[in-house]
């Protein structure tokens, strides 16, 4: 059998007659392989050998030494290497004596592992590239001096050249296919120690060869013998005489110290002058040996290729030619290749064998289209001659099992399968891919193979180069044990000279080997369909001899043993071929997790490091190694087996202490997915191989956990179909048989169920470990998941819990809900036995979402199919009814509450958006309609819900609940929640929440982002609008119409119990405006029935009964810290009736600022004072007064001149005027008594009446809207449609139309008519009765209200008593201001003309005397406190000034004087004045200006008790009455002549008047001088 190379070996063949190889050996050898090789290819670029081996082969000996040597060999022992174990068996030292120069005759143990039988000469074969013959010849010759040269060495290298080299080069047929076989020659001079030889230098003095060296051509004059040496003559005689000859001579000498000491020669000829080789030259001439050994090899290598390429271009171009064969092509084609593979270009003969591949698959293709006649391309067996006495003797003994004879097997050929199963070819079948399995290359080339050898050789082929490009562990092994043979062939006992080359340890290529598994799965899928028809193609009548003419043959396809047996050898080879490759393919740089599972025991397995249940590796899945059946059985196979595969191998899981690659290999995810996919493969043909014994793995029983569908079952049409296919039923059932698996690990898996299930889990665990490594989460999950379901199986439950527990998880998507609804159900039986009810809960709740899920996808399908019906079945779902049963009695012995989303089980709820108002009671109910997606019957014992405010600004929630447990069932539910809470608002449902047996079913719903694209299938619910009935309690804020702007103000809060009869109530009240601050514990009762306890928490009131329809009113004082117009407040009122306890929440908002503004104007008399009020509105909205008043005090009373006989309208722009006379009391205290000086009774308060505009329009819109609803069926929603009404109102009417209604008397209703009145009101759903929608109803009321009245007159205002009562009041205090002293002035003039008018008449420039008169009174004088001005006399001064151009004053124009503390003094004084008017005209008086004189501050010495007395600063104050204001003077001119003098040059330097000359009755001359 052929034993092909798988590394980069050559052949080179030596010579050897003088037995001097041996001496050679030790220094060649370490020297190889030959490094760093470079060919130029003729097709592509330079190619690079790293490292290229050399196989040294002995030749055959055909030359003799002379024959006076041969005499000498019978009294001389031959020395030659023997074999290390004939060495061993013999205690021979392994070394035999031999004489110098004798020829070895016969040395068939020169090298080790050389053929026992000598090795005979080969003829070639007319196709190239069938053997494998040497690249490089070499003579290894010994010469010990000249004369032997001469006499022997010449002629016998010179026989040797004729006999072993080409003749000349010739152009005919013959010559041209030696070059398949190219080769080049060599000779190797060999000198030994001692010798004449060995005193030689390389060269004479006279040679002109470069490669002499200094050392030689300074040398002596060798003296021994001839003029030049024996390697000059070599090279004179057979190296050529032209300058392009190559030199193909080469000299090694053997050091004294290389050579055993029998072996040196005991004569060493004397001769004066000897030649020394030193330590480089001997260097030096083994690097010029290796380098001629690269050129020759690389010159025969490139020689044989251009050969082959150009008969294959030949071949090639013949394809289509009749008579074309691809066998032969084929051997051509792979002789290049291994060409290639045997110099290391192992990728280029890869792209051969590829090539040949798809050429294979082509001819086959061409050939399977083809009619009948002579096939192109050649013919292929039929079928395979092993695979059919396999088959033939499988079912021989399954017939012998049966009891039965075999037809076509003589019963001297049957065998016995109990005994060692080498006798059926078991060793070689666990290899199946061998490249030396048979001597495919012969077979090919004789057209004797058939499609599955063919492909067969080539897979392994490929395999063998892709493991080489791998640097895979099998390659390098090989390489190793014949890189130790050669090594072994050696002399032993004499140590090398050099250190041998290191090995190569170069990592291994991990995307090689993936490509490797990757080609493999891609074979084995192809493969078995041809091994499959191999087989059925050996049974076909036409095949079998014995049945030619037999017509009653069955068709083999229809023979069901036969059929299992094609099954068998199928599921054997397949399983077989991934075993060889995961163990090819095993590498240490895959960081394989540990196993996840867990041994059974705790004994150690053979291997001494894993456990029984450990996942054994490559090896150990080929041999088995456990202390079980499994491995006794097999034991004595295994160690026969491990002999035939090449090496041990290597684990694919890191050693202990190993250290981690801190990187991620290039290859290394994909490598480890094809390795787990080739344990997936050898899993799925044990398992398929298992079910023909009936053990399964645990997912054909999934199905049985599912309720059975009737399935559709095909009728066969014909009358005689039942008859048939009982017919095609075999009469006999076939039991399971081994038969046909040569597999040596799968027959014994297959031998009973437990081996079975362990290599089943075995394989998955190590699937699901090289899964992890490459990262593929949903393979590993797959691999749980079958772990899973075998151990739920074989019932181990803790442990197919703890899987089921991983991978659960994550199983559910991707379509595959019905294969994880039957884990649950395993899952949960787990659990169940186990007594684990926390878990089984979960579990259960899980499998019951699964269920509801599945369910919901079922009923989509329907809908979409328009074929829906009422009701829900459960065809084709996994029963629920047991599991939800005991879960829900696990559930209720739990301590807490288990939390379950609610679309789980319910795959729709809708919310009824009418809010179902109970009558007679402050309550309301909503209504829910929930899709069921379980089968059984659900008892909610509890049902809430939650619905929140729609507005950003309210965080304001209210819980619905069932009053009563209930039932869901047939699919549907209806439950009716209900809340005694009243919070008027928009909401939406935000929590659902059912209760049943400790299991909360509860669903979020948080508030959709506004999209139209949104649709949520899961829940709807519209928006709910929750308002406040009009029979319902109600509370309502007002401002207090009663305000005094000295005391605090109030808030004034309206119960109205509606039809409650309240037997006690709780009133919360907070503060909703920033800086407000209740007094709540001063409420009082303003008007009605109710009793109001007192209570010392703080904001909160609670009263007594209240009847119903009761209307009660109570106030509480406020204040603020800032000024605001605006107050808000949270009320939330609780309340207890006859009917249960109810709220009600409000957040009202009221205006309290102050609609008017009072401005004040005072002016002193000497007895009265006169103050003028300014009203105005400080709003748009218009005021209408009412009444004013001024009330009087103990000092002071007020008269006004009319009262106010109508109403006065007061507009922002158009303010009201009010004047009244101050005096005071002539009985009231004197200003400097203690009565006076108290504030409170001296000041007035202004009292005014009046009513805002807007609360006039308010209530004749409130009584419209009340009148048009009443006895209506929008009555009950009074209470929300005119605060709507009246806001809307409020917001379009403008200052124009405020100011116009308060002319008109009437409001128009035309400002709401646009208003689209369905959104105010969306969320009151319908009307329960006649099912309308209410927000309709209530736009379309309003619309024809609106248009009813288009204009509503305000309410007719009379100035009774009632009407005022009702009205708003305010309150203003008003303080009368404090004076000192006033002073009452008047300037009489005492000689003007009298005239018939009142006007005094004065002539201009003329002078006027007058007398000013002032009289005071310290009659305003009100100071509260003590002054100290009033026990002293005050002084003041006066002026009298005017214009420049209008009066000239003299006299008393200035003045001060005295007012005394005694009021017996006069009080009256009189200055003299001189007016004269400077033009004509109505003059006015001078005006007068009064002021008390400056106090000069007195400083006084410190008292005796130690403090400052600092007297207080005085604060006087006075007023001038001047009654002269608003008179005037008429002047005119009265001047008969007048003299002026214009001399600049006077004493004024300007003009001055020097006489006057009157026209009146005073004819006198006056000279005035300015």
């Amino acid at each position: 059998m052929e034993q092909p190379s798988s590394s980069s070996k050559v052949t080179v063949e030596y010579f050897d007659p003088y037995g001097v190889y041996q001496l050679l050996s030790p220094g060649l050898l370490p020297r190889l392989p030959l490094r760093t090789l470079h060919w130029e290819s003729h097709a592509g670029p330079l190619r690079s050998i790293s490292s290229l081996h050399i196989d040294l082969v002995p030749a055959t000996q055909e030359l003799q030494p002379p024959s006076t040597l041969e005499t000498a060999s019978s009294s001389n022992l031959n020395l030659s290497r023997v074999k290390s174990e004939d060495s061993a068996t013999s205690n021979d030292d392994g070394f035999r004596t031999q004489a110098l120069g004798q020829a070895a005759v016969e040395r068939p143990d020169s090298r080790a592992g050389a053929p026992t039988k000598p090795v005979k000469r080969e003829r070639r074969h007319q196709i190239p590239g069938l053997r494998q013959t040497p690249y490089l010849k070499i003579f290894f010759l010994r010469c010990d001096d000249n004369e032997t040269y001469k006499t022997q060495a010449r002629k016998q290298v010179r026989e040797w050249i004729k006999e072993h080299t080409p003749s000349a080069p010739s152009t005919t047929k013959q010559n041209t296919q030696e070059n398949h076989d190219a080769y080049e020659w060599l000779i190797v001079h060999v000198v030994v120690p001692n010798t004449a030889a060995a005193t030689q230098p390389k060269t004479s003095g006279k040679s002109g060869e470069g490669s002499t060296t200094a050392v030689e051509k300074t040398a002596t004059r060798w003296r021994g013998g001839g003029s030049t040496t024996i390697l000059e003559k070599l090279r004179a005689d057979f190296n050529g005489s032209s300058k392009t000859a190559v030199d193909r001579v080469a000299q090694i000498r053997i050091g004294i110290n290389d050579v055993p000491y029998e072996m040196l020669p005991r004569v060493v000829p004397a001769i004066p002058g000897s030649y020394t080789e030193t330590p480089q030259e001997n260097e030096a001439a083994w690097l010029d040996l290796i380098s001629k050994l690269k050129l020759q090899i690389l010159a025969s290598f490139d020689m044989r290729v251009s050969q082959y390429e150009e008969d294959i271009r030949e071949k090639d171009a013949q394809r289509s030619l009749p008579g074309w064969n691809f066998c032969t092509f084929f051997v051509l084609k792979e002789g290049l290749a291994r060409g290639f593979e045997s110099v290391g270009l192992v990728e280029d003969a890869l792209v051969g064998y590829d090539e040949l591949a798809v050429g294979l698959d082509t001819i086959i293709r061409e050939q399977t289209t083809e009619s009948s006649g002579p096939q192109h391309g050649g013919s292929f067996l039929p079928f395979t001659d092993d695979l059919k006495k396999q088959a033939e003797e499988a079912k021989a003994a399954i017939l012998k099992d049966m009891g039965q004879d075999s037809d076509g097997i003589e019963a001297e050929e049957a065998i016995d399968l109990q005994s060692t199963p080498a006798s059926i070819g078991l060793e070689i079948d666990e290899i199946p891919l061998n490249a030396a399995k048979k001597r495919y290359r012969e077979l090919i080339l004789a057209n004797n193979i058939s499609i599955f050898d063919f492909r067969c050789y080539i897979f392994a082929r490929q395999l063998s180069l892709l493991l080489r490009l791998a640097n895979a562990w099998v390659s390098q092994e090989e390489l190793l044990a014949k890189l130790k043979e050669q090594r072994e062939s050696s002399l032993q006992g004499v140590a090398p000279r050099i250190p041998p080359s290191p090995s190569s340890n170069d990592a291994e290529n991990l995307a090689v080997l993936a490509e490797i598994c990757r080609r493999t799965l891609d074979f084995v899928a192809s493969i078995a369909r041809i091994l499959q028809e191999d087989i059925w193609a050996s049974q076909s009548p036409v095949a079998t001899k014995e049945t030619e003419n037999d017509s009653n043959v069955p068709d083999p396809e229809s023979d069901p043993i036969m059929a299992q047996v094609v099954d068998n050898i199928t599921s054997s080879f397949t399983f077989a071929t991934a075993q060889q490759i995961l163990a090819q393919t095993a590498t240490k740089a895959l960081p394989i997790p540990p196993s996840t599972l867990a041994p059974p025991s705790a004994k150690i397995g053979l291997d001494g490091l894993e456990p029984k249940a450990a996942i054994p590796e490559p090896k150990t899945m080929m041999h088995p190694a456990r202390s079980s059946s499994l491995a006794v059985r097999s034991s004595s196979q295994e160690a026969s087996r491990s002999e035939s595969f090449p090496g041990g191998r290597r684990a694919s899981v890191p050693e202990h202490g190993a250290a981690a690659s801190p990187f991620l290999k290039a290859g290394l995810e994909k490598l480890a997915a094809h390795r787990a996919e080739l344990y997936l493969l050898s899993r799925n043909v044990l398992e398929s191989v298992g079910k023909e014994h009936g053990w399964s793995a645990g997912w054909a029983e999934t199905s049985i956990l599912q309720d059975k569908v009737d399935e559709m079952e095909e009728v066969d049409l014909a009358n005689d179909g039942g008859a048939k296919s009982e017919q095609a039923q075999p009469s006999t059932s076939l039991q399971p048989t081994l038969h046909g698996l040569y597999s040596k690990l799968l027959r014994t898996a297959t031998d009973n169920e437990d081996d079975f299930y362990r290599l089943y889990e075995t394989l998955t665990d190590k699937s699901l470990r090289h899964y992890t490594v490459a990262n593929h989460t949903q393979s590993v999950l797959a691999c749980m998941a079958d772990l899973a379901i075998l151990k739920y199986h074989l019932k181990d439950f803790p442990a197919a819990a703890s899987y089921f527990y991983r991978m659960t998880p994550s199983y559910g998507g991707g379509g595959w809900a019905q294969v994880e609804l039957s884990m649950l159900v395993m899952y949960a039986k787990c659990l169940e036995e186990l007594q684990r009810k926390e878990e089984y809960v979960r579990v259960v709740l899980k499998l019951l979402s699964k269920a509801a899920a599945e369910e919901k996808e079922r009923q989509l399908r329907k809908s979409a199919l328009h074929i829906g019906r009422k009701g829900f079945s459960d065809e084709g779902s996994i029963s629920t009814a047991s599991y939800l049963h005991k879960l829900l009695k696990i559930t209720k012995e739990l301590q807490h509450d288990v939390q379950v989303p609610l679309q789980n089980f319910f795959s729709r709820i809708e919310v009824d958006g009418t809010p179902r108002y109970h009558p007679d009671r402050d309550s309301f109910a909503l209504r829910l309609t929930l899709k069921y997606l379980l089968s059984d019957e659900l008892t909610v014992e509890k049902a809430k819900i939650k619905i929140t405010a729609s507005s950003s600004d309210s965080s304001r929630e209210i819980w619905l609940e069932t009053s009563s447990p209930c039932v869901i069932k047939d699919g549907t539910g209806i439950l009716t929640v209900q809340t005694n809470v009243i919070v008027p608002g928009t909401y939406t449902v935000s929590h659902i929440s059912l209760y049943t047996s400790n299991i909360v079913l509860s669903y979020e719903h948080s508030m959709p982002t506004p999209s139209i694209h949104t649709i949520d299938t899961f829940f709807r619910c519209p928006k709910l609008l929750i308002y406040h009935r009009s029979e319902a309690f109600d509370v309502r804020l007002f401002a207090s119409k009663y305000m005094h702007l000295d005391k605090n103000r109030f808030l004034e809060l309206e119960l109205s119990s509606g039809w409650n009869d309240v037997e006690s109530g709780e009133l919360h009240i907070r503060a909703a405006t920033a800086g407000l601050r209740l007094q709540t514990s001063e409420v009082s009762l303003v008007n009605g029935t109710l009793e109001l306890f007192k209570n010392s928490e703080a904001g909160v009131v609670r009263f007594g009964d209240l009847a119903p329809k009761s209307v009660a009113k109570i106030r509480m004082p406020f204040n603020l810290e800032h000024e605001s117009n605006d107050v808000s407040l949270k009320l939330e009122l609780s309340y207890t009736t006859n009917k249960g306890t109810f709220f009600f929440a409000t957040t009202p908002t009221m205006s309290i600022m102050l609609p008017l503004g009072v401005n004040v104007q005072d002016v002193f008399k000497h007895k009265a004072l006169f103050s003028k009020f300014t009203i105005s509105s400080s709003s748009p909205s218009p005021l209408r007064l009412l009444k004013t008043n001024l009330e009087g005090s103990k000092a002071f009373e007020a008269q006004c001149g009319v009262p106010l006989s109508n109403p006065i309208m007061i507009f922002p722009k158009q303010p009201a005027t009010m004047l009244y006379k101050i005096t005071r009391m002539p009985t009231g205290p004197p200003p400097s008594s203690p009565q006076s000086k108290n504030t409170k009774r001296v000041s007035l308060s202004l009292v005014l009446h009046y009513v805002c505009l807007e609360e006039e329009i308010d209530r004749a819109i409130s009584q419209s809207l009340e009148q048009a609803l009443q006895d209506t069926l929008l009555q009950p929603y009074a209470r929300l449609i005119i605060p709507t009404v009246l806001s809307e109102l409020r917001a379009r009417l403008s200052p124009y139309d405020l100011e116009r209604a308060a002319v008109l008397s009437e409001v128009t209703t035309s400002a709401v008519s646009s208003v689209s009145w369905q959104d105010h009101f969306y969320g009151l759903g319908r009307h329960t009765e006649d099912n309308q929608d209410i927000p309709t109803l209530l736009a379309n009321g309003l619309q024809v209200w609106q248009q009813k009245t288009p204009k509503i007159p305000l309410l007719p205002i009379s100035l009774d008593e009632e009407t005022i009562a009702h009205s708003r009041s305010i309150i203003i205090p008003v303080d009368v201001p404090t004076v000192t002293v006033v002073h009452t002035a008047d300037l009489k003039l005492l000689d003007t003309l009298p005239l018939l008018s009142n006007t005094a008449v004065a002539a201009v420039n003329q002078p006027i005397s007058a007398s000013l008169k002032i009289k005071w009174t310290r009659h305003w004088d009100s100071d509260i406190e003590e002054d100290s001005h009033r026990a002293n006399d005050l002084e003041f001064f006066y002026e009298i000034s005017s214009a420049a151009d209008t009066w000239l004053i003299g006299g008393k124009r200035k003045g001060h004087f005295k007012v005394s503390s005694s009021s017996s003094v006069l009080s009256n004084l009189s200055f003299p004045v001189v007016l004269i008017p400077l033009r004509e005209g109505f003059l006015p008086f001078p005006s007068l200006d009064i002021k008390p004189a400056p106090i000069a501050k007195v400083i006084r010495p410190i008292s005796k008790d130690g403090k400052d007395d600092v007297p207080k600063k005085l604060n006087i104050t006075c007023e001038t009455d001047y009654k002269n204001v608003g008179e005037s003077i008429r002047v005119i001119s009265d001047a008969w002549k007048t003299t002026v003098s214009l001399d600049s040059s006077g004493p004024q330097g300007g003009a001055m008047l020097l006489e006057s000359e009157w026209s009146g009755p005073r004819n006198e001359m006056v000279d005035v001088q300015l």
